[in-house]
């Protein structure tokens, strides 16, 4: 059952590095465009954020439940 619980907690933390490094190049993009709205890619940075967070506390409740077995 760890298993799943790991690759639940990588995934969640690797979307959440791609939903930082998208919303942050979307932001430089639309900095030098006119007439757009950066509000929709301050949202998708913040989403990553908390994903990035929730997948490193699920890695690190993990490891500490293993190194608790042994």
């Amino acid at each position: 059952m760890g298993g799943e619980i790991l690759f639940v907690g990588r995934s969640l933390y690797i979307i959440g590095i791609l939903f930082v490094v998208v919303s942050i190049v979307v932001m430089i993009m639309t900095f030098f465009a006119d007439n757009v709205n950066p509000l929709i890619p301050l949202f998708a940075l913040i989403n990553g954020l908390m994903a990035m967070g929730i997948g490193d506390i699920v890695i690190d409740l993990n490891h500490r439940k293993r190194l608790e077995k042994n």
